[in-house]
């Protein structure tokens, strides 16, 4: 509803759209019609999940990039820092990290 909102006239999202045998989580177009493919997963620990998943879905819509975001929920000092790119043979996945549990404000140190 945010993303449709945001986009008014301008554009449309779309979102679970199928492609192949999965289910992009949006897909973003505007009035060009060019397709911003963009997948959405939650970091808990050291693994990375999703590049191979988006990457597959860039090849079915022939796109040579897509938007990976990440929800970041792993304990600060716990975190490994995520790559800006994936370069995959269909193209190259941006991404974007969003911290979902910062530092409470009680905890945080006076510098």
């Amino acid at each position: 509803m945010f993303a449709r909102t945001k986009l008014a006239a301008r554009g449309s999202a779309i979102r679970e759209a199928v492609s192949g045998i999965g289910f992009v989580d949006v897909l973003v177009t505007f009035s060009s019609g060019l397709l911003h493919l963009i997948e959405f997963k939650i970091l808990k620990g050291k693994e990375i999940l999703g590049p191979a998943q988006l990457a597959t879905y860039m090849n079915h819509k022939q796109r040579p990039e897509g938007w990976l975001v990440f929800f970041d929920a792993r304990k600060p000092n716990g975190r490994h820092p995520v790559p800006a790119t994936f370069k995959r043979p269909s193209g190259t996945i941006r991404t974007v990290v969003i911290d979902i549990n910062p530092v409470p404000p009680s905890k945080r140190s006076e510098t």
